[in-house]
């Protein structure tokens, strides 16, 4: 369990560790817990089950068959039915399970899991602010509000990354307030002296209200440019490749405004951040959580704004125009210009902040776990693949130089699980046949040939990067005339390999 409260407990504090730890011994001394002992037995090896897939330095056949047998044994064990009313107990079991389904190959089984703990946490009343006002107890005031926060910032997730509707309205995402953040030298809250250990723990969820906050202005952007009225969902077909004039005038209008009120809204978010929270603290006067909370902060606000400006991106690089005099000729294509410019500088960011903290002891260190790594990675690499459509506004040499880090990590990766080596696979079709479309004829690649060249960058500007991905010439499930991608449809820059 040490596992569980050094890495998932800092950044999901679902569970009173306190007490769970009680119920644990107690478990096992054989007297009474105070808990519902099949819940609490099938939350212990969902525990179990979601440290196993932490363990990197497990092969994936060891890692998957033991963390399969404990999801199993909480599975049988929690008999759960539609038709209960639930419990604060069984709403902390489904978290951490739909926190483990997240580490496996099951978008579905996540969506039902966290689809059915929020219902019964609304069912509860959690959402109300009098549901946990009522209570007379200040520690369990917080933990019902942790809990129906943890529901909310599941919904958060669970939407962003599959690409599914949120369940949770704007109004009851802010019913119920969470403790302010108190500042390292302020050790006082209401008026009340804080000791020491009551200060830490509200600092120590401070990366837990700052996650939210954060999950908020990513649904709205979400709201704003993916939802099914978005101009980028309907896809532009115009007819040949070649249209590029076609695709200047086809261009969707994006609400730019909204793009730049959100942007703003991202920059306010991390100068709010308190000083334990930032990344450029020195190493010296941080604790090792709070280091990781950090630099796991600063992936996610690198992806949130990669999020957020990838619309951008998307209408820059689909209204290229055959005249260079054309190219950013009124104010708006200027700022979606500049939109695209810092949605790669923030995917060319989070690759290099993966790269620095990344171990290769087995360990996590201040990383998130694997499977979030691959997806921000993954999602980094399709921002690149669509910036070298425009060479001569990316820097191709830069550009190059984060693909190939990129791809070095998912290579790195591969040995954690299969989804890297899907992504990896993606983003090799998807390098080659941007590559093919953007040949003349006569230079155009053999189909079965993969590439991880440039568009638009000269042989001799190419840094060398030796592919280790030797299985796509020869697994059948890869075959290059199988799938096929309309370069005119971005819809594949938005999309995990899954979807693909």
């Amino acid at each position: 369990m040490d596992l569980y409260w050094y890495y998932v407990d800092p950044l999901y504090p679902f569970l009173d560790q306190q007490r769970f730890e009680h119920s644990y011994r107690a478990l096992f001394a054989g007297t009474t817990i105070d808990a519902d002992e099949r819940i609490f037995v099938s939350t212990l090896n969902l525990v179990f089950a979601l440290s196993t897939q932490l363990i990197e330095s497990m092969t994936p056949e060891q890692r998957d068959s033991s963390s399969q047998a404990y999801f199993k044994r909480a599975q049988d064990l929690l008999q759960f039915s539609l038709w209960d009313t639930g419990s604060i107990e069984l709403i902390q079991c489904l978290l951490i399970m739909s926190q483990y389904l997240q580490s496996t190959n099951n978008p579905h089984q996540t969506w039902m899991v966290v689809g059915s703990v929020v219902r019964i946490a609304q069912g509860l009343g959690l959402h109300l602010p009098e549901t946990s006002s009522e209570l007379s107890s200040e520690s369990e005031r917080n933990l019902i509000k942790r809990i129906w926060h943890g529901c909310l910032l599941m919904d958060r997730m669970i939407a962003i990354t599959h690409g599914r509707p949120a369940m949770i309205s704007d109004q009851l995402a802010s019913s119920v307030v969470l403790p302010s953040i108190p500042d390292p030298g302020d050790t006082t809250k209401n008026g009340i002296q804080l000791d020491a250990v009551s200060s830490y723990k509200l600092r120590y969820q401070g990366f837990f209200h700052k996650s939210l906050e954060l999950y908020e202005v990513i649904h709205h952007a979400v709201l704003a440019f993916y939802s099914s009225t978005s101009p980028l969902r309907s896809p532009i077909h115009p007819g040949a490749a070649g249209h590029s004039s076609q695709r200047s005038s086809e261009r969707p209008e994006l609400d730019l405004g909204k793009a730049l009120q959100l942007d703003q809204r991202l920059t306010k978010w991390e100068k709010s951040l308190p000083s334990f929270l930032k990344i450029n603290e020195p190493e010296t006067t941080l604790d090792e959580v709070f280091r990781r909370q950090a630099v796991i902060l600063r992936i996610r606000l690198l992806h949130a704004r990669m999020l957020l400006l990838r619309p951008m991106l998307a209408c820059f690089c689909l209204s290229q125009s055959p005249e260079p005099s054309r190219v950013c000729d009124d104010l708006s294509s200027r700022v979606v210009q500049q939109c695209a410019m810092v949605c790669v500088e923030a995917a060319q960011s989070l690759i290099s902040v993966i790269v620095q903290f990344q171990r290769h002891d087995g360990s996590l260190g201040l990383l998130p776990a694997w499977w979030y790594r691959v997806f921000y990675i993954y999602t980094a690499a399709a921002v690149l693949v669509a910036a070298r459509l425009r060479p001569a506004v990316f820097s191709s040499l830069d550009i190059s130089r984060s693909w190939n880090q990129a791809m070095g990590l998912l290579h790195d990766h591969e040995s954690l699980g299969p989804s890297a080596r899907r992504c990896a696979a993606a983003l090799q079709i998807l390098s080659t046949k941007m590559f093919q479309e953007h040949q003349p004829q006569s230079t155009t690649l053999p189909n079965t040939e993969v590439s991880s060249a440039v568009p638009g960058m000269s042989n001799g500007q190419q840094e060398t990067f030796d592919m280790p991905f030797s299985y796509m010439t020869q697994d059948t499930a890869f075959n290059m005339d199988a799938i096929s991608f309309d370069m005119s449809d971005f819809s594949w820059l938005n999309s995990m390999p899954g979807s693909l």
